[in-house]
This record gives C-alpha cells, sequence and structure tokens, in this order.
C-alpha cells in the first residue's frame, strides 16, 4: 500500500518524538525552558526536608541530607533533578527506600524510569552542600539563590513554576542564630551546637527559599498586630535607636496598604529580616526572611531625605514581593520584569505621600528616562519581556530593560 507523502513523513515524526518521549529530555546544563515545561507537566505537590550541618570553620564541607516527595503523574521516562555541584558531592541516593544507580550528566541527576511510580515517590539523598551561594563568612552565612542558584547548593527541580514546601533542618554552632522562610519550632543543644527545625514553609518558588545563620543579635517587636524580628550586627546602640522605630513601623504600613490595596491579607506564616553587612543587593525578598543591606536601613544621623525616601522605597518593594512575585509568580523568568515593575509601581504609591517635600515626578524622570535609552539609544526597540532558552541565561534580563523601561511604560498605561 502506497502513503501520501505528507501522511509518511506525518508518521515518521510521530514514530520519532515517541522515541524521545520514552528516552526523556537530554540533559543539558543549567535547566533548560523545554525540561522545564517536561517537569511541568509531569510533577505536583513537591515537599523538600532539607538538612544542612554549618561547622564551626568557614572552609569545612557542610554534609547535608535532602528527602525530596513528589506526585509524578508520568513514570515511563526518567526524571532529572538539577544539582551544579560536583559528582563527589553525591554521597548516595535511593528512590522509594531502594539504592539506585543514576546518571549523573551536566548539572542533573537522571533518575531511570525503573526507579520511579506513578503516584506519590520519595527521594533520599546524603550530599555535600555546594557553598557558593551560602556567601560563608567566618561569624555568619546566608543563602542567595536567585534566580537559579538552589540548584548550586542542594539537588531539586530548580524552576519558578514548580512550587514547594520546604521543610528546613539547620545544625549550627552554639550561639548562632538562624532564621528562614517558615517560624522556628524547636531548637534542640547537641554539645557545641544548636539545631534549629523550622515548620514546613508554604509554597514557594525554589530561588526564594533561604536561611540565614550566624552570630546575630534578634530584636523583635508587634507592630499591627503581626510579631516581626530582625537579626543585625550593628555594634552602635545610638545607631540602632535612631532607625529601629522607623525600620519595624514602615514595613507594618507596607503590609497594612498592601492588605488593603489588594484585598488580600498577608499570605505567608512569617515576617521576619535581616540586616546583612556587605549585601550584594539592595534587598531580596526571601519570604518570611528579607535580606538587607545593612547600610541601607541604617542610616547616620539627621540623614539626607533622599536617603529616608530611599530607604522607605526600598522597604515598600521587598514587602510589595510578597504579592507580587512571591504569592502570584511568573512561570519562567522571561517574565520577571512583572515581579520588578509592579514592586516598583506599588513601592511608589506607598511611599510618595509620605515625602511631600520631593518632587517625585521629577526624581521619576531622572532616574529613569537615561537608563531606559541608554538601552534603546538605536533606532530598534528592545522588549520588556526578553526571551529566555535556559535559566542559566536569567542573570542576563536584570538591568535597564526591567528597571527602567518597564517602569515607563506602567507609568504611561496609568
Amino acid at each position: 500500500m502506497r502513503v501520501p507523502a505528507q501522511l509518511g513523513v506525518m508518521v515518521l515524526m510521530a514514530i520519532t518524538l515517541a522515541g524521545c518521549g520514552r528516552a526523556g529530555v537530554t540533559a543539558e546544563p543549567g535547566v533548560s525552558q523545554l525540561l522545564a515545561r517536561e517537569r511541568s507537566a509531569r510533577l505536583a505537590d513537591i515537599r523538600y526536608q532539607l538538612r544542612f550541618e554549618i561547622p564551626a570553620q568557614e572552609r569545612e564541607v557542610i554534609r547535608a541530607r535532602a528527602a525530596i516527595s513528589f506526585e509524578l503523574l508520568a513514570a515511563a521516562q526518567p526524571l532529572q533533578l538539577d544539582f551544579a555541584g560536583p559528582a563527589a558531592s553525591l554521597l548516595s541516593l535511593r528512590s522509594n527506600g531502594a539504592a539506585v544507580d543514576f546518571e549523573f550528566s551536566n548539572e542533573h541527576i537522571v533518575l531511570p524510569a525503573s526507579a520511579l511510580r506513578a503516584g506519590r515517590n520519595q527521594l533520599e539523598i546524603e550530599f555535600l552542600a555546594g557553598s557558593g551561594s551560602l556567601n560563608r563568612n567566618p561569624e555568619y552565612l546566608y543563602s542567595l539563590l536567585v534566580p537559579d542558584r538552589a540548584r548550586t547548593v542542594f539537588p531539586l527541580f530548580d524552576q519558578p513554576d514548580l512550587k514547594a514546601r520546604f521543610e528546613l533542618t539547620l545544625v549550627v554552632p552554639a550561639g548562632w542564630l538562624a532564621m528562614s522562610n517558615a517560624p522556628v519550632l524547636s531548637v534542640r543543644q547537641l554539645g557545641e551546637q544548636s539545631e534549629y527545625h523550622f515548620a514546613p514553609s508554604d509554597p514557594i518558588s525554589s530561588y526564594l527559599f533561604s536561611f540565614v545563620a550566624g552570630k546575630f543579635e534578634a530584636i523583635t517587636r508587634e507592630v499591627g498586630g503581626r510579631q516581626m524580628t530582625l537579626f543585625h550586627r550593628e555594634t552602635d546602640p545610638d545607631k540602632l535607636a535612631l532607625n529601629l522605630d522607623a525600620i519595624f513601623s514602615q514595613h507594618g504600613e507596607a503590609i497594612a496598604w498592601l492588605e488593603d490595596y489588594t484585598g488580600i491579607d498577608y499570605p505567608f506564616q512569617s515576617f521576619d529580616f535581616v540586616l546583612i553587612p556587605g549585601f550584594p543587593y539592595g534587598g531580596m525578598e526571601h519570604v518570611g526572611a528579607i535580606q538587607y543591606r545593612a547600610s541601607l536601613l541604617l542610616l547616620e544621623e539627621s540623614p539626607p531625605l533622599t536617603d529616608q525616601l530611599n530607604r522607605a522605597q526600598l522597604i515598600a518593594h521587598e514587602t510589595a514581593h510578597m504579592w507580587f512575585g512571591n504569592l502570584v509568580t511568573m512561570r519562567w523568568f522571561d517574565d520577571v520584569w512583572t515581579k520588578e515593575v509592579f514592586a516598583n509601581f506599588m513601592a511608589d504609591k506607598m511611599v510618595n505621600p509620605a515625602f511631600p517635600g520631593v518632587d517625585h515626578r521629577l526624581n521619576f524622570l531622572v532616574n529613569h528616562y537615561p537608563g531606559a535609552y541608554a538601552v534603546d539609544r538605536s533606532e530598534g526597540a528592545n522588549a520588556i519581556r526578553q526571551p529566555l532558552a535556559n535559566l542559566n541565561q536569567a542573570g542576563q534580563l536584570y538591568g535597564g530593560i526591567i528597571y527602567h523601561k518597564a517602569p515607563i511604560m506602567m507609568r504611561q498605561l496609568e
């Protein structure tokens, strides 16, 4: 029987695609959009139980364990976990109670289909945690995993649309404090170490998972009926006294404003923050555990009005992210501009009325238009939504388009 040419091509394509489906997505460095889509279609209800043992010496290895459970909707193909550490850091892996002979290729643990089943699966992994994104110092450390760095620390499904619950246990040197995305359930003393066990987090994206541990001082206050804890390393009590009221009250005011504006109560279990010396960004909106550059919140006596405005805007921006970015999250980082532009948009609405002596229209013009025109100075124009084939390139999206051109677009739309 003769087969028409077009039909023959279609049959050949179907056979080829079916073969690819059995083999799964090819492992390549980073997290490709193809891999992300494949996992999104197969995975649900992901939960991580993580344990990190932080030694007193900064250069000692961090021993760690991960129990990862998930619903698998299709078990006929291999499944990839992301881990950008060396193969030697993977000490053992069990799937559903049995040891697994897995492949490690291009920053991925490739689990064979024979180690998986439709329905609930449980992985148990012992490993040495990567330190590159843990920002270790002699007396403290903090994780900073945006946009795709969680996989440099521990094995996981590292993509923003696969939200999961994280249940963390931290073993740290005695005398250290610890903070994460959910409240502390218990603290045990283990000789020269302390074990902090945190409640399971709300469902969050992997880039928002965070922990901080070290020699910090803790200050807890109740603001608007909500308990907030601040970690700091400031040694000047006068500077603290000058700034604490403003720091706590501005966070409380931002939450109240956003609850009223959105009609949605604060959507997470806890709201704490830590002031870190030399933090590389102004702030990072980790759920329930915001990180700030200490110098931007702890101002000198009689600070300039611009410093006061910048602090208020930074606090409002990071607080707005709890709704815009953390509760409602882009599926892929090509839409990262949305969370940033809405956080800035809301911050301006919150803060500007509190500074009537500032020409906010002029500020907006000076702060955004030169940066936007620097990106679009040629005859062509750069789209605000940039294509992104792999999460290992997501860091390149941050810049003038997101932080300058997008706000101008929002202002024009309004």
